[in-house]
């Protein structure tokens, strides 16, 4: 099974808090009235207002959760049945998640009064499989892709699939392991990207879809699979496929392409492109990059430390990311997080004491993930949770212990100006 960063666009600018920790409730620090205290900070890196910020999805094995935003205090949603996990990041909209779960289902949960609304199965395969994409809501239609590379349109208020499309190479429904590793939707158009065959090999494509009906309008063969997510900005895709391709939409040509032996989703802002990325004819390290989109030069670089694929979001003049320095098993991160100068890559914080598992989500001026605040507590189990940090500072506002253990999601978090999750939420 291919490994995959489920990591990590909606972005705005706000104010820096701090907080005074008085107290604690199950494991979250809080003020004397058991809430996060707002204060402006002098030489902000980041401008907003934190108290925006509603609430968090967030999951423990098999039970998704809200988690209050400004304390960390969490409240049970939906708990799934034994086993059932959640592989990717959900979609939030009117007071309804829109949640794929590793049963190769698509499912529709009520936030407000907590009532499951409806399943629905990508066709036949209701069998177990980490093969599933998260789903995209538009206009009243889910989109989303399971086992067997089966790709669905499902209507968003009832779950009744629409159309449904395979990427097998003949187009036939069959139990071979093939899978997708993304769908895009944009304008009237889906793109999926199909990955390398399980079995065979058969190459990688990208398969361009009508949004209403699924019937296939071109497939192309691409020259690698996918090591991030596509990004469509004016006009033209940047497809991560070990190397970085600028493609124009219209023609799908490629207008120039960034080398390297693998690239991460990227971050565009104006002028200025930030990817992470593992040098050309190199497979033991990394690097964070920024791009002038105009001339394709590098503007700087700065080392990422270990060949992990983080996804860097831009905020007003600030890149965050993550430094990872290295586990000591496969399959873990080891990622320190820190905040650069976007126009010269200087460093502006660090936080060598927090070790975090997912890229990172900004909402409102706190960094939200999922990792290990080593020096918080005495009894080291409880450094370990879900996390609150403060985007102008790096330090940890809160941390709740209850996510320790099991599997669990990059945070999406639902606040009164939008809702936010990693660089790629949203599907466009």
């Amino acid at each position: 099974m291919k490994k995959r960063q489920i990591i990590n666009y909606l972005f705005l600018s706000l104010l820096t808090i701090v907080m005074a920790s008085c107290s604690k409730d199950d494991g979250v620090e809080l003020n004397e009235n058991g809430e996060m205290t707002d204060t402006a900070t002098d030489g902000a890196i980041v401008s907003g207002d934190p108290s925006l910020n509603d609430f968090i999805i967030a999951a423990n094995d098999e039970i998704l959760y809200t988690v209050d935003a400004q304390t960390g205090i969490q409240t049970e949603l939906y708990s799934f049945p034994y086993q059932t996990k959640y592989v990717s990041v959900p979609q939030y909209e009117a007071g309804i998640l829109y949640v794929t779960a590793n049963d190769n289902s698509i499912n529709a949960i009520s936030v407000d009064d907590k009532n499951f609304m409806w399943e629905q199965f990508m066709l036949e395969y209701h069998y177990s499989s980490y093969e599933v994409t998260s789903p995209i809501c538009v206009d009243g239609i889910c989109y989303a892709s399971g086992t067997s590379g089966v790709v669905v349109a499902v209507d968003q208020n009832t779950g009744n699939i629409k159309w449904h499309y395979t990427t097998e190479l003949y187009g036939n429904l069959d139990n071979i392991l093939h899978s997708n590793s993304t769908q895009i939707l944009h304008e009237d158009k889906v793109y999926v990207f199909s990955e390398e065959s399980f079995l065979s090999d058969l190459p990688p494509f990208m398969h361009i879809l009508d949004k209403e009906t699924g019937s296939l309008i071109q497939k192309i063969k691409l020259p690698y699979e996918l090591t991030g997510t596509p990004m469509f900005v004016e006009g033209i895709m940047y497809m991560p496929a070990k190397n970085l391709y600028a493609i124009d939409l219209n023609t799908l040509d490629t207008l120039w392409k960034f080398e390297a032996n693998g690239v991460g989703t990227p971050f565009i802002s104006g002028d200025k492109l930030v990817v992470n990325g593992i040098p050309a004819g190199q497979g033991i390290a990394s690097a964070l990059y920024c791009i002038d989109t105009n001339t394709t030069s590098v503007i700087w670089q700065k080392d990422t430390g270990a060949d992990t694929l983080w996804s860097p979001i831009i905020v007003e003049n600030v890149v965050f990311g993550n430094y990872d320095k290295g586990s000591s098993f496969p399959g873990a991160t080891n990622a320190k997080p820190f905040a650069l100068n976007l126009q010269n890559g200087e460093e502006l914080w660090n936080n060598e004491d927090v070790s975090v598992d997912f890229s990172p989500v900004y909402a409102n001026g706190i960094l939200f993930n999922h990792g290990h605040d080593i020096l918080r507590n005495e009894n080291d189990k409880d450094s370990v949770g879900l996390l609150a940090i403060d985007a102008n500072t790096g330090e940890t506002l809160w941390l709740n212990p209850l996510y320790k253990y099991g599997s669990h999601i990059t945070p999406l978090i639902v606040a009164d100006n939008g809702v936010f999750g990693p660089s790629y939420y949203g599907g466009e």
